[in-house]
């Protein structure tokens, strides 16, 4: 029940309405003069990929299941599982991810994690997710997007998990945006109330040095044998202005 209770937070993200926004959109760079290099794209403008449902220190068992409307995830001789975000494949945007155990001791695991998002040409006309507003234009470029991070996951008590994240986001592309890595980090309280509900909370910082923005938020789980629904609503707080995304995820234990 232990291991069932700390993986409630395997779920990224995912989003059933579109984000609102209430930051003005990045202003247009302006055009190049005659026979000067074109302007690049200031990086920042793709720091809204960052996820905002973090990860656990925990790895599902061996040959455990997990099918989700945020991913779907498939353990692998108890140390590591493998996964993907289907419906991001219907939004022009193929997608792999990995986690593998690092340490697992009775009240301590820890996790190191990597993912792909190739966004092909278009995907940011397709997608609605809140994790690819407005600041995402993919129109004419490929773009790849490489986040390598760890998790640790601690029992604090027997109704508390704390589970912290540091992730480097890697961007690559053949076009205006600048290749840039962005670092970031999450913690997250877990409170574990009765035997099939938990409230967590949410905050995080990305960008650092570059101060790209902060996050806040709060999500409620219910768990009953198999099935699993998620409720969250996020605050991101940008130097322009602040980011609200209600969030939904639906998911089966197999």
């Amino acid at each position: 029940m232990r291991r069932s209770l700390a993986l409630l937070s395997l779920l990224l993200a995912t989003s059933a309405a579109r984000a609102e926004s209430s930051s003005p959109p990045a202003p247009a760079a302006p055009p190049a003069e005659q026979g000067s290099e074109p302007a690049e794209v200031p990086s920042p403008t793709l720091t809204a990929l960052y996820p905002l449902w973090e990860n656990t220190g925990m790895v599902l068992p061996h040959r455990g299941l997990y099918l989700g409307t945020s991913n779907s995830e498939l353990g692998l001789f108890d140390v590591a599982q493998l996964g993907v975000r289907p419906l991001s494949f219907i939004f022009r945007t193929p997608n792999i991810h990995a986690k593998v155990r690092l340490l697992a001791r009775e009240r301590l695991s820890v996790a190191a994690h990597v993912e792909v998002d190739v966004f092909l040409p278009g995907a940011s006309e397709a997608f609605t997710s809140s994790n690819y507003i407005s600041r995402l234009d993919t129109q004419d470029i490929l773009l790849t997007v490489v986040p390598v991070g760890a998790t640790a996951s601690y029992e604090v008590l027997p109704w508390l998990y704390l589970h912290g994240t540091a992730t480097v986001m890697g961007i690559f592309d053949n076009g205006p945006y600048q290749d840039r890595l962005v670092l970031g980090t999450n913690l997250v309280a877990e409170f574990l109330a009765l035997q099939h509900h938990s409230v967590r909370i949410h905050l995080g910082e990305v960008g650092y040095w570059n101060h790209d923005f902060d996050m806040l938020g709060a999500s409620y789980c219910y768990r009953r044998k198999w099935f699993e629904l998620q409720l969250g609503y996020f605050y991101r707080f940008f130097k322009q202005g602040r980011q609200t995304n209600p969030m939904i995820a639906l998911g089966v234990y197999l």
